[in-house]
């Protein structure tokens, strides 16, 4: 089986491997956050809102282009968690020559969570937010992703892994710097061995934060677990950047 490496794409803009941060055309720099949604997710208000707040503090926000619920059916049907990677990889060295931040942070819920999972074994950014993030066995990997079989998906995520066994959880493993791990109590997609799969998967990050948050779901269908979980992650990158 052939994985892709960070070495395999190269942009038309700048440097393929992001290295040492360079000024920007006004001489600003700034922190950045890539933000990678789930397969189904409709969160492009709490993006918004989380663009909002970190915007104000000097952030540059930016949503990544993975397949969501606005998609139509048959591109979702197409395409598979290579073509997702590479599309991921693209967004983040895109935003970095553009941007060239002084330090970069990646956050994904679900599907999005698997996919910066993955990333954080590529490039050494600074700071790594899952919520509720998935996983699934490396087996078929250049199947389409609906293609999957929903059935052996489920009991995969119902056991505990190990960084030997799965390439996420490997590229977890090999990210040194700081994490937050946020799940849902109630969550009926991600269940709770998922979670503490990548928590124990993080032995070499600088700092490990986790959240469980009570009563909730895998959707947050409530507005008071949305608000928790924005204040948290808020608060947090605002700490991670204050000790920068």
């Amino acid at each position: 089986m052939a994985f892709l490496h960070a070495d395999s794409l190269s942009l038309a803009h700048g440097s393929a491997r992001p290295g040492a941060p360079l000024l920007r055309p006004d001489g600003i720099q700034r922190p950045v956050l890539l933000v990678l949604p789930g397969w189904d997710d409709h969160g492009h208000a709490q993006f918004d809102l989380l663009d909002q707040d970190l915007s104000a503090q000097g952030w540059h926000c930016r949503r990544g282009n993975l397949p969501d619920a606005s998609w139509p059916a048959a591109e979702r049907a197409r395409v598979n968690r290579e073509d997702n990677l590479r599309q991921v990889l693209r967004d983040y060295q895109l935003l970095h020559a553009q941007e060239r931040p002084d330090a970069v942070g990646v956050l994904g819920f679900s599907y999005g969570g698997y996919m910066a999972a993955l990333l954080a074994g590529m490039y050494p950014f600074d700071w790594l937010v899952l919520r509720s993030p998935a996983i699934y066995p490396d087996a078929d990997w250049m199947l389409p992703k609906e293609d999957l079989e929903r059935r052996k998906v489920n009991a995969y995520r119902h056991s505990v892994h190990t960084p030997e066994g799965n390439r996420a959880l490997a590229a977890c493993a090999a990210f040194k710097g700081d994490v937050l791990l946020v799940q849902s109590e109630h969550d009926q997609v991600v269940p709770g061995p998922v979670a503490e799969s990548y928590a124990w998967a993080f032995g070499n990050a600088r700092s490990v934060v986790r959240h469980m948050l009570l009563g909730a779901d895998h959707e947050l269908s409530s507005a008071q677990w949305r608000e928790t979980y924005h204040r948290i992650v808020v608060d947090w990158l605002q700490a991670r950047r204050a000790r920068c």
